[in-house]
């Protein structure tokens, strides 16, 4: 059997992630919106680090960490994101923000759909999860144990692991209660920051490029990911955009006076009405 080069494992990897989502673009013309998308998201990340980890044949501690630790987040927000996008599918037919690319770009929406709404995802989950496939395929050979970066990495990750599992809990068992419509969900890790699951999800990744740094240090320049990961997380999208769509409303006023809009950090003062 030949032996793949890295680059070679890295273009297979690659054109795993844009033949699925394309898959789904094909399969969403059929659903007439494509939130299905969403579900493969998570899972998005766990699958090039199988493809990277079995094909590369790495044996260091460093990428045996990887590949379990992207497997955890990928699969765990890929099955929250399923669940989320089936309970869209049975009751409204697909997540709002899919529904609505559907009406914005109806005219010529086949190929507006691939060039907009698909593709760059495929491209985001590609950048995203440099730091795993590339530092799986970095440290194929058998190697040194762990070493305190990698530590430390470990422990960043299981920092914004924790955050992202229980924000998606609370939030699922608040929203589950009909009582609570119209309100906004301020207890656990709520109870600070209005976006704990964004932070949690910048804190993977940023916990998982240490440790891949851990093992090789010449790929630094994966650092690319997880900035690029927190920019649109607060800047771009997630953050900054639920908050444009929703600061309108008094109550969610009051909440943005009243907490951080992504460090779970207590404030020392609330600014004034």
């Amino acid at each position: 059997m030949v032996a793949l080069s890295e680059w070679q494992v890295f273009g297979l990897c690659t054109a795993w992630t844009f033949a699925a989502i394309t898959a789904i673009w094909i399969i969403g013309l059929f659903q007439g919106n494509h939130s299905l998308i969403d579900g493969y998201y998570g899972f998005g990340f766990a699958i090039p680090v199988w493809i990277a980890y079995a094909l590369s044949g790495a044996a260091s501690a460093s990428a045996a960490v990887l590949l379990v630790i992207t497997s955890l987040h990928g699969c765990r927000l890929g099955y929250y994101l399923t669940r989320r996008w089936w309970g869209y599918r049975r009751t409204t037919g697909g997540d709002q923000r899919y529904l609505g690319f559907r009406q914005k770009y109806a005219r010529g929406y086949w190929w507006k759909s691939f060039l907009i709404v698909t593709e760059p995802q495929a491209l985001i989950i590609v950048l995203i999860g440099l730091p795993s496939v590339i530092g799986i395929l970095s440290t194929r050979a058998a190697g040194s144990p762990l070493n305190l970066l990698a530590a430390f990495g470990l422990l960043v990750f299981g920092i914004g692991f924790y955050f992202e599992v229980v924000a998606d809990g609370q939030l699922q068992a608040f929203k589950a209660d009909a009582h609570n419509k119209g309100r906004y969900l301020r207890t656990g890790v709520w109870t600070y920051t209005r976006h704990p699951n964004y932070f949690g999800n910048c804190t993977v990744w940023w916990g998982i490029w240490l440790v891949a740094v851990a093992g090789n240090p010449a790929i630094w320049w994966t650092v690319v990911a997880p900035a690029f990961n927190t920019l649109m997380l607060t800047s771009l999208f997630g953050r900054a955009l639920q908050d444009s769509l929703m600061g309108a409303r008094p109550e969610y006023q009051q909440l943005m006076r009243e907490t951080n809009s992504f460090l779970p950090l207590p404030r020392v003062k609330s600014p004034p009405s």
